[in-house]
């Protein structure tokens, strides 16, 4: 019998799970300013990508090398989901838990010391 007339159509496979608990979160999420950020998959911000806020303003930007970040941006914790990036997004920030290494994003795993060092309070497995 199978499926009769059905087709796949675009990537297939399942969300890698980021978070294995998540102890604290900012509450009411952070909105978003994404006029730095190029990385995007497919238009989102894949969750797990490190948050930090801008002291000035208090938007939200993706911090790009935690070892290092630039002046005035307080680096807060890991996206909670995938985002759509837009203008005046929200995005849900983990403070505390537990995330799992091997499921951030590509450009984070390469990070991960610097990550360690920043989010003491996100412990990595």
């Amino acid at each position: 019998m199978g499926l009769t007339g059905i087709k796949r159509e675009g990537t297939q496979g399942f969300k890698k799970v980021v978070w294995e608990n998540v102890g604290d979160t900012l509450a009411g999420g952070l909105v978003m300013d994404f006029t730095a950020y190029t990385a995007g998959v497919n238009g989102y911000m894949p969750e797990g990508t490190c948050i930090g806020k801008m002291t000035a303003t208090g938007l939200g930007r993706v911090v790009l090398d935690p070892a290092a970040p630039i002046a005035g941006l307080q680096i807060l914790g890991l996206s909670l989901r995938d985002v759509f990036i837009e203008d005046n997004a929200v995005v849900g920030v983990g403070l505390l838990g537990t995330a799992r290494l091997k499921a951030l994003p590509a450009n984070e795993k390469s990070k991960a010391a610097a990550l360690a060092t920043a989010l003491p309070k996100i412990t990595l497995v």
